[in-house]
């Protein structure tokens, strides 16, 4: 269905879907930037390893997983917001058919 023809609350429905999923993705991209960055940091800034990981890198490393996480997210949301969108299309497209054909 062509944007100019859809409702603003539908469109606005549509961002509040894309904004969740991509709220959700960054949380989830973080825990895994938390979880491996920690493990990572542990393993080799302790023992006979000199300091790897610096301070810039954790910060580089949190934002790249919260941006992987956005990414993702959104890309999965924008493909079910459109599988929604041409399954509303087909059901209107039916009825149109049927009240042309069966004149009712």
């Amino acid at each position: 269905m062509p944007i100019a023809q859809m409702s603003p609350e539908r469109i606005e429905q549509i961002n509040s879907q894309l904004l969740t999923a991509g709220a959700v993705g960054f949380l989830k991209g973080t825990i895994v930037a938390l979880v491996s960055g920690s493990y990572f940091s542990y393993k080799y800034n302790f023992g006979h390893n000199k300091r790897f990981f610096l301070p810039q890198c954790k910060v580089g490393y949190f934002i790249a997983w919260g941006i992987v996480g956005i990414t993702f997210a959104v890309e999965n949301a924008k493909i079910s917001v459109t599988k929604d969108l041409a399954e509303e299309e087909n059901i209107q497209r039916q009825l149109y058919c049927k009240q042309e054909l069966g004149g009712n």
